[in-house]
């Protein structure tokens, strides 16, 4: 589905997720404001993870350990509990969705990826699925902003714009 923006495309996958009031999403800290925004505007509560300082994207150990103490029987969370992940592919590269997929399937947590950053993004083993356009989660928001992450693809000789008269000698 098209829709005018990231922030909408991920808004209305949290709305149509069943995402509402009194819910958590987990997501990082180090993305812009327009991943919160969303997240609010579906009217749950952003709740961060710390990133891998490697990648820059979302840490799966640390996600796993902060399910495990929010799960935790003696914990003191908040009576609210996570209903979503919302991980941030950023800088054109993708979060580590196997393991983020996994904890999300051990907690039954929704999956919704932000992926307005990572157009063409894949990693080796994955770069057939990531072509047929296969998404780890439940969906993922998409955005053509010209301020992201674009770049020409082809030869350089391909990529370059060609000019061409647009009159008639006579």
């Amino acid at each position: 589905m098209a829709v005018k923006s990231g922030t909408d495309a991920l808004r209305f996958s949290l709305i149509a997720a069943g995402v509402g009031p009194g819910d958590e999403v987990i997501t990082v800290p180090n993305t812009f404001i327009a991943t919160t925004e969303a997240i609010s505007q579906s009217g749950a509560t952003p709740v961060f993870v710390d990133i891998d300082e490697k990648t820059y994207n979302m840490d799966p150990n640390k996600l796993g350990d902060f399910l495990k103490s929010r799960y935790a029987p003696c914990s003191m969370r908040s009576a609210n509990r996570p209903k979503a992940i919302l991980p941030v592919h950023l800088y054109g590269q993708p979060a580590d969705m196997d393991a983020i997929t996994e904890i999300a399937n051990r907690y039954d947590l929704i999956v919704i990826e932000d992926a307005c950053q990572a157009h063409g993004a894949s990693t080796i083993p994955r770069r057939r699925e990531m072509e047929e356009g296969r998404i780890h989660g439940l969906a993922a928001g998409f955005s053509f902003y010209p301020g992201r992450t674009l770049v020409p693809a082809g030869r350089e000789e391909q990529s370059q714009p060609t000019m061409r008269p647009s009159h008639r000698k006579s």
